[in-house]
C-alpha cells in the first residue's frame, strides 16, 4: 500500500499542475480575444513627420523573441505631477501582437512603414514602426487613448501628455539642424539585438501591470510566480525530474507572452 501512494502521488501532483497551469492560460486567451489590432503598411513620407532620409532596410527577418522583448522594454511616463513609469503594452497585448509583428516585418515593401493600431480595455495605441541599418524605430501618436499632444483649451496651444522612457539599447530619435536638435520623446530608436531584460518582473518591466488602469495582468503575473514557485517544490522534492521541470517551466512563460 505505502508503495503504491508512493508511485501515484508524484502522478497526482502533476496532474494538479498541468491543471493548475490550464486555468491562468484560459484567462490570458480570453483577454487575448477581446484585443483588437488593425496593421496597414502607409508610405515612409506619409503622416505628420518625414522618414524618407532613411533607408529602410525592409523585409525584415526578426525573431518572436526579440519582438517581445522590444515590446516589453517600452516604457512611458505621464508629464503631470504624480505620475509613474509604465510599460506600454500589458501581457495579453503583447501576445496578440508579437506573432503580427514578426509576419509584417517579413512582408512589408522595401519603401513602406508599419503602421499599428491597437484597441484594448486600457484604450487605443497608435504606433509606426520601420527598421534602418541595425535599428528599430517606435513613434508613437498615442498610448492608451491619451494622444501624444492635446490642446490647451485655457492658452490655445499644444502640450505633451507623456513621454517615452528610453531603456538600456534605446534614445530618443533626434531631429532638427545639427544644432540645437530637439528629441522627439515619443519616437525611440532601439538596436534590433536589444539587450535582453534578464527578469519579468513588475518592478523592473511593468509587464504585470503596465497600463496601472487594471489589476488583471498583475493578478496574472502573481499566478505565474505561484506556478513557478509549485513546480520547483515538485522538482526540488524529487516528485517530476529534471526535463520534465524544464517542460513545464518552458509551458509557463510561454502561455504568459
Amino acid at each position: 500500500m505505502v508503495l503504491i501512494y508512493r508511485c501515484l502521488k508524484p502522478i497526482v501532483y502533476l496532474l494538479f499542475f498541468i491543471l493548475f497551469i490550464s486555468g491562468g492560460a484560459e484567462i490570458v486567451d480570453a483577454q487575448v480575444k477581446k484585443i483588437k489590432v488593425r496593421l496597414s503598411y502607409k508610405s515612409k513620407l506619409d503622416g505628420n513627420f518625414n522618414a524618407k532620409k532613411f533607408k529602410l532596410n525592409h523585409p525584415l527577418k526578426i525573431s518572436q523573441k526579440e519582438i517581445i522583448n522590444h515590446l516589453v522594454s517600452l516604457r512611458y511616463k505621464g508629464v503631470s505631477i504624480g505620475s509613474k513609469e509604465a510599460s506600454i503594452f500589458s501581457s495579453p497585448e503583447i501576445k496578440k501582437l508579437a506573432p503580427i509583428l514578426v509576419k509584417a516585418f517579413e512582408g512589408v515593401p522595401s519603401r513602406k512603414i508599419i503602421h499599428i493600431d491597437l484597441k484594448s480595455k486600457a484604450g487605443t495605441t497608435v504606433v509606426d514602426i520601420f527598421s534602418f541599418k541595425n535599428y528599430l524605430n517606435w513613434r508613437f501618436d498615442s498610448i492608451q487613448g491619451e494622444t501624444f499632444f492635446q490642446k490647451n483649451n485655457t492658452r490655445a496651444w499644444s502640450i505633451f501628455t507623456w513621454e517615452l522612457i528610453p531603456q538600456k539599447g534605446q534614445l530618443y530619435f533626434k531631429s532638427g539642424p545639427e544644432r540645437g536638435r530637439r528629441l522627439n520623446k515619443n519616437w525611440i530608436v532601439a538596436k534590433i539585438k536589444l539587450p535582453v531584460l534578464g527578469k519579468y518582473d513588475e518592478k523592473k518591466t511593468g509587464v504585470s501591470d503596465p497600463s496601472k488602469k487594471s489589476n488583471s495582468s498583475n493578478k496574472l503575473n502573481l499566478e505565474l510566480e505561484r506556478k513557478l514557485k509549485h513546480l520547483k517544490r515538485f522538482y526540488e522534492e524529487g516528485l517530476i525530474e529534471e526535463e520534465e521541470y524544464k517542460v513545464q517551466q518552458n509551458k509557463l512563460f510561454e502561455r504568459l507572452f
